[in-house]
């Protein structure tokens, strides 16, 4: 069940910027609750040849650490629901010259609803909302992003829909994006050129 909620939220952060939590109702008696941190560097060429390719022509040393809290409940209607607390550092450098692109994400999610499509893939409405921030290299902040984003996640339910553990993540929709948006105009590729080129 966890790696299928860190590819939704995976994925939901390369497509809207970042992870996103409504408050909830009371939660049972977990199912699961786990912490973890972890961190990593590559050069990002090296794992990805086609990472922003014919834009940035140096090379970028991708340093991450992630800090992870994930709760998954049983409610009253016999489905699990999942919460993920998130905070998120990546630092992007030009091995070149040593400047570095900062970006800071904070945020939660929690599934808002689950519904049994019948034909053996659920629906959960998930709801985020955190923020996320980028500092140039001279620590500045350069752009932000908050706000509350909902989406529609999509699992086939291998056939036990209240067994969340065999669940395989098929899609995602945004259903609404609210809050402050410096980012969402902005190519990434881009201002790695731009800001540590």
């Amino acid at each position: 069940m966890k790696h299928k909620i860190r590819a939704a939220v995976g994925a939901m952060i390369a497509v809207i910027g970042m992870s996103i939590a409504a408050a909830a109702p009371a939660l049972a008696k977990p199912l699961e609750h786990d912490r973890f941190v972890e961190s990593g560097s590559e050069i990002i060429q090296e794992v990805d040849p086609l990472f922003c390719e014919e834009i940035v022509d140096f090379p970028v040393l991708h340093e991450w650490t992630v800090q992870e809290n994930f709760l998954l409940v049983v409610r009253g209607d016999g489905f699990a629901y999942s919460a993920i607390r998130l905070h998120a550092t990546d630092v992007w450098t030009n091995t070149l010259n040593g400047k570095a692109l900062t970006v800071i994400t904070a945020g939660q999610e929690r599934d808002q609803k689950i519904i049994d499509n019948g034909n053996g893939t659920l629906t959960i409405n998930a709801a985020f909302t955190g923020v996320q921030k980028v500092y140039g290299p001279d620590g500045g902040r350069l752009f932000m992003d908050t706000g509350i984003t909902k989406v529609d996640l999509l699992f086939d339910n291998s056939g036990t829909p209240t067994n969340p553990f065999d669940d395989e993540f098929i899609s995602f929709k945004v259903t609404s994006d609210t809050g402050l948006s410096d980012l969402a105009e902005r190519e990434f590729c881009q201002d790695l050129v731009t800001f540590i080129g």
